[in-house]
């Protein structure tokens, strides 16, 4: 926990031992669990008007199975597009950045997204910078495939913010 702390504290400038984990869940489709996602705050996760307003959190993700990144691309592509939160024309800039970040995931391999609204997002595998993005727009639009009251799994959602499913 306290790898984690530093890890966090040292990509966002927050201060030390401020994190905490809020919630945690697995991303099941079908009989396959793909990942335990696990959300990480400075306090607990705001949400104003289904945005998030918090100055910056992160989502670790272990993986469960592997994954290639083009079938990570394609997931995130799909959700983006459905939810609507941004143009054809974004998304697709969005996934040729992407393209260049997201790797090709096994079994075991843990994946950090750092949101800092606003600024950026950031990508890491283990402690290992990817890349980022530095869009405000993709930041909202990004976090929605999890925060999205709308969003694919909703059961996964509640779990990270430690609310009840809505269905």
């Amino acid at each position: 926990m306290e790898d984690i702390q530093d890890f966090l504290t040292l990509q966002t400038a927050s201060p030390a031992n401020s994190w905490l984990q809020q919630g945690t869940g697995t991303l099941t489709w079908s009989v396959f669990s793909i990942y335990r996602a696990s959300l990480w705050t400075l306090d607990s996760l705001h949400l104003v008007n289904n945005s998030i307003a918090n100055q910056a959190f992160a989502l670790r993700f272990e993986y469960l199975r592997t994954v290639t990144a083009e079938y990570i691309l394609k997931a995130s592509r799909t959700e983006l597009q459905r939810l609507g939160h941004a143009p054809d024309q974004s998304i697709q800039q969005w996934q040729n950045a992407l393209a260049g970040i997201m790797p090709d995931v096994v079994k075991g391999d843990i994946v950090w997204i750092i949101f800092q609204p606003g600024i950026k997002v950031s990508f890491f595998q283990q402690t290992t910078t990817l890349g980022e993005i530095l869009d405000p727009a993709f930041c909202t639009a990004f976090a929605s495939i999890w925060f999205d009251p709308d969003c694919h799994s909703k059961t996964l959602r509640s779990a990270l913010l430690q609310k009840p499913a809505v269905r």
